[in-house]
């Protein structure tokens, strides 16, 4: 099993483990190594002798360092360049990091999506290309003549955003996001918005209610493409519903806090209308869950909206 140290400057190293927790939910192996303003070289180097205990029964030791040649990589590099079982990458950033906290990929494979994740936000053709193995594995698929394949469909008010973009496509490997919304279909600054959030390797379809039916009813849509539906607005299920489609089950994810709302979660507030939306819907039989990310348990929120 891996460990994953974030050794920096000031409280950087602990924003980065808040940030991944916001992400993808708590992780147990992961760790901070902090160089405050009075500490010295020796310091920093009994930190990590500390840090030491807990990391001893890890196969693999993963640190990221903020700044290549600064103090903490420095002190990293002395003390554990020689030791095989850790690795160091310098330049952290936070694609990388939720990269290596959903699972154990390849060092090369993590430092890719830390550079896919710099672009110049108004000169987005400027990004970096998509790692290689993901662009081969999604043309496999889309060459496959299968039909489409929906793998999670999520209620999210912030439609296309960490979580989405650095947790649940790549879990599930996906290969288009859509998002369907009434309002952003017609909304230019929200619809660039969400092309700027989503993955460079992944394709975007932003879909009226209507047009959302159409292509979802028809398999041969997307040949062999994984899809990631997203939903804004609970009422969009409803006029789903209307216009007569039903998905078989429904991830409740991020529904804000607002006046006349009731918290069911965390991070679920709904308000009567929304409760008697998905009522109808479970007694039309869809199956509502809440997961705010991949590594969360799965809870049946069937059962949480009737008690």
């Amino acid at each position: 099993m891996r460990a994953i140290v974030f050794a920096g400057h000031g409280d950087l190293p602990k924003g980065m483990r808040h940030s991944i927790e916001m992400i993808t939910g708590i992780e147990e192996n992961i760790f901070v190594v902090s160089l405050s303003p009075e500490d010295g070289k020796e310091e920093f180097q009994n930190k990590l002798t500390n840090l030491d205990a807990q990391l001893a029964d890890y196969t693999e030791v993963l640190f990221f360092v903020d700044l290549l040649g600064g103090s903490p990589c420095n002190g990293v590099v002395e003390k554990y360049f020689d030791n095989e079982k850790v690795h160091i990458v310098a330049g952290m950033n936070l694609p990388m990091a939720v990269t290596a906290a959903l699972g154990e990929v390849p060092i090369e494979q993590i430092i890719q999506e830390g550079k896919t994740g710099i672009i110049d936000v108004k000169n987005p053709q400027q990004a970096a290309p998509a790692p290689k193995e993901r662009r081969d594995a999604q043309s496999a698929s889309a060459k496959s003549g299968e039909p489409f394949e929906i793998k999670n469909v999520r209620i999210d008010a912030r439609g296309i955003h960490g979580q989405v973009a650095t947790a649940w496509t790549p879990k599930l490997n996906i290969d288009r996001i859509m998002v369907i919304d009434d309002l952003a279909v017609k909304d230019e600054m929200q619809k660039m918005a969400l092309k700027m959030a989503k993955p460079n390797s992944v394709k975007l379809s932003i879909l009226s209610t209507k047009k959302a039916v159409e292509r979802l009813s028809n398999k041969d849509s997307y040949p062999g493409e994984k899809l990631l539906v997203i939903l804004q607005r609970v009422e969009t299920l409803k006029r789903l519903a209307e216009l007569g489609y039903h998905f078989k089950d429904v991830n409740v994810g991020n529904v804000p806090n607002r006046p006349g709302t009731t918290s069911y979660r965390k991070t679920v507030h709904l308000t009567e209308e929304e409760v008697s939306i998905i009522k109808g819907l479970i007694h039309e039989g869809t199956h509502f869950t809440a997961q705010m990310v991949p590594n969360d348990a799965k809870v049946d929120f069937d059962e949480i909206i009737n008690k």
